[in-house]
Formats: C-alpha cells, structure tokens, sequence
C-alpha cells in the first residue's frame, strides 16, 4: 500500500494542471472482467464477534481467494484471504478471514495510516461512477482507518481523511496471539457492519483537505445514505496489506517456510530466567508490503474503481 500511495501521490502532482507536469502515466488494459458477488439479504441481525460461527454465514458462498493485485500471473499471495457479504436495510455486513502465521500490529489510534501495519480494507462506489467513494482499513487490534475520495488521486483527489464512518461496528477474533513471535498463529477473521446511513459525502464545511477545495459531489450527497435496492449492483473491492518481518522464513519464490516450533528456550546459566528476551516483530527493511485483493486491478493502484467488484444486492435468493 505505500507503493500505491507514493504511486497515487506522484499521479496526484500529475494532474494538476501545471504545463510543466507531465500527464499521469497510462495504465495497462485488465487483463479480464472483473469479480462478480451476489450480497444476499440478511432475513435476521447478526451477532457480531468477529468469530464467524452466525449461522447466517454459513448460507453464503465466499469470495475467490485473493490474488496479487497486477492478477494472477503473479505469484500466488503466501496466506488466504477471503471475505464474504451480507446486507440488510441498515448495514452492509463483511466477514474477512485472514490466514496469519503471525499476527501483530502497532497502530492504535483513529486514523493513523493503518496500512502501514498488515491489514484488511475496503472500497466501495454505491453509484460506480469511479467517483465519491470510502475507503476504511482496519488492523488485527482494530484501529480504523476511514476516508472519502471525491475523486481518484490520478484525478487530483483530494483525500478526505476527515470522514468518518459513524457507527460502524467492528467486531475481530485472533486465532493464536497478538505480537508474540514465540508461537505459530492461524490467522485472524473480521466482522464489519457498515451502516448505510454513514456513507454520505462531505460537505465543503466537512472537509479538511489542505490546499485543495472539495470537487463537487453532488450526486453521492443526494444519495443520502439510502440502502442499495433489490438487484442494485455497486463497485466493491478488498484489499489486503501484507508486509515481510523478520520472523518470517521465505523460500526463494517468496512463499513461507514453516511452520516452524518457536518456543522460548531456558538460558542454562540462570535457573530463574524461563526464556530469552522477546524480540519485536520489525518489518524487513528495503521490502516492499504485498497487496492482495478479491477483484485484481491490474496495476498497482487500487485507486481504479472500474476494476472493482460487481456486488450485487439481492433479497430473493431464488432470483
């Protein structure tokens, strides 16, 4: 995701107009049409924990596997990750599971940029028009990341980082344990419930975009947080950070090596002392973070919203 921003950054200076900056460069063509999903109607409200075990999901199908975000011609990403969707007249529901060998996190405060720990995200366009849309990330301790783009960073943004999705409910389970390098985890599996009613665009008021005014987004804000109707489709896309650290063993293809026993080891030279001094988990220097998603956008961007998913909302399941 730091290449994508850099990236984004670069192809915001691009467009802004200036005679002397060169236009943003031309992206490649999708190699394929991108993912389908049916959201079914949730006929009862779900108990969030963030464990997955709600019998409503298991009465729908999960997404494909992620993929690397330039497609599968890339190599495959070392851990699943896979999401599922239910809706209902207030929320749009995601589940995430993660699969992490070692699950840590260092963030913790509201709109820290969230992608710079391993993380899960979302995109969502309600009208697909590749403009006035939310991006919110979350991390396995479950600091949020929210924000609305008027228009794409190529499109000369800007980032609202002032939104916030209010009332969203955010429920994480840990299948192992958090920043402890000592121990092979499973993973860790996410429960969102998204209220329609906070998906509206900022005012001008609202904003807080530095030197750039707010585009219009006048449509989005008419939209007015209404739930999608029966067979309404929206662009949607998953996203997954994934940085290297130093516990992790990789083969020469970059897949892990493992699992391996990491279990503290008495020091000989002192009864009293039942283990080594825990080492932290630091991200590899000079690696760049995987990014892994339901639907691949074909260019290291997920800032393309006609490559996201088509999610259509459905009520009747026989439909």
């Amino acid at each position: 995701m730091l290449a994508i921003l850099v990236a984004a950054l670069l192809a915001q200076d691009s467009s802004s107009g200036s005679p002397s900056s060169p236009p943003a460069p031309a992206m490649p063509p999708p190699s394929a049409p991108p993912n389908t999903y049916r959201a079914l109607f949730a006929s009862s409200p779900l108990i969030l924990d963030g464990k997955l075990d709600d019998a409503a999901w298991n009465l729908v199908p999960w997404t494909a596997d992620f993929v690397d975000i330039e497609g599968p011609a890339k190599p495959t990403p070392r851990y699943r990750t896979r999401a599922k969707m239910l809706w209902d007249e207030r929320y749009l529901y995601v589940a995430a599971e993660l699969e992490e060998p070692d699950v840590w996190a260092t963030l913790r405060a509201h709109d820290e940029i969230v992608f710079h720990d391993n993380d899960f995200e979302i995109f969502i366009d309600p009208d697909g028009d590749g403009r006035a849309y939310y991006e919110l990330e979350t991390n396995c301790l479950g600091t949020i990341f929210d924000l609305f783009l008027p228009r794409t960073y190529r499109d000369g943004g800007p980032a609202v980082h002032t939104w916030d999705c209010v009332r969203l409910v955010t429920k994480i389970a840990v299948q192992g344990s958090v920043n402890d390098p000592r121990d092979d985890d499973k993973g860790w599996t996410l429960e969102w419930a998204i209220p329609w009613a906070s998906l509206i665009a900022p005012s001008k008021g609202d904003q807080k975009t530095d030197d750039k005014p707010l585009p219009p987004v006048v449509e989005e804000r008419q939209r007015n947080g209404a739930a999608p109707k029966d067979g309404e489709m929206w662009r949607i896309n998953f996203s997954r950070v994934q940085w290297k650290h130093n516990f992790e063993e990789l083969d020469e293809k970059g897949a892990r090596v493992g699992p391996k026993n990491r279990s503290p080891v008495p020091l000989p030279d002192n009864n009293a002392i039942t283990q080594s001094p825990l080492k932290r988990y630091e991200k590899k220097k000079g690696e760049s973070e995987g990014n892994w998603v339901w639907s691949p956008q074909w260019v290291v961007d997920m800032h393309v919203p006609d490559r996201w998913g088509k999610v259509t909302f459905v009520r009747d399941v026989a439909k």
